[in-house]
């Protein structure tokens, strides 16, 4: 087992891939397809709030992905209708959505600049759709392992996904760093488990309560780990 930092860990939506233009395509999309009265920025509120709560309930083991899809559906447009209706319509959402991932810009600069490293990561979701992400975007081979919380039942902030991946990796928590786009679920939630955690904060909210390491960008990854490096 070693001590040093030997692994980078990584997050998926909004870290690596640009999940909120795609959640703002999806939407859209179903705006439109939908009929729905209501203006574009108040259904997205509606979609948005709808995709929080039940999306968590998913991730605590409460509904089945398939469930939590249809929940979201119901409580933005009506409990009345049916399992094949819910479907439909979050087939529109979902269609668009992954026709439009993207990488961020930074993305594949800081892979390739961390080639002395092995990389891996850990998301929350669905395990199917995560890993096809990383794949139909053309950077799953840049990973050693994919730890995803649908399959080893923790999802994060929980310590518990943090250690099955660093099990996964051969490692001790303190031989790596996880990087993510979440304070409070990414970075302390790996902090918690051992492990050195970097908030990626692209949109500078932080204030005085967040505390080190963190980045606005990943093109500033690799100069913090040399700096970690050095103690």
């Amino acid at each position: 087992m070693s001590s040093t930092h030997t692994w980078i860990l990584f997050d998926i939506d909004a870290t690596l891939v640009d999940h909120d233009e795609a959640f703002r395509a999806g939407t859209a999309a179903l705006h439109r397809e939908s009929g729905a009265q209501a203006a574009l920025a108040d259904f997205t509120s509606r979609w948005s709030a709808a995709h929080r709560r039940n999306f968590d309930r998913f991730l605590a083991g409460e509904l089945t992905h398939e469930e939590q899809r249809r929940a979201r559906v119901r409580e933005t447009f009506g409990d009345t209708l049916t399992d094949a209706e819910a479907e439909r319509l979050f087939g529109v959402y979902i269609d668009a959505y992954e026709k439009a991932w993207v990488l961020f810009g930074d993305t594949l600069p800081c892979l390739d600049a961390l080639a002395g490293y092995r990389l891996s990561v850990i998301s929350n979701g669905q395990s199917a759709q995560q890993r096809a992400k990383l794949a139909r975007l053309g950077i799953a081979d840049r990973f050693a392992h994919v730890t995803i919380s649908e399959d080893c039942g923790a999802a994060k902030p929980d310590p518990r996904i943090f250690l099955h991946a660093c099990e996964r990796c051969g490692i001790e928590p303190a031989a790596a760093v996880y990087v993510g786009d979440h304070y409070d679920l990414d970075a302390e939630g790996a902090r918690r488990a051992g492990l050195t955690g970097v908030w990626l904060d692209r949109a500078r909210t932080a204030s005085l309560r967040h505390v080190g390491p963190m980045i606005h960008s990943l093109t500033e990854l690799p100069a913090l780990l040399a700096k970690l490096s050095r103690g």
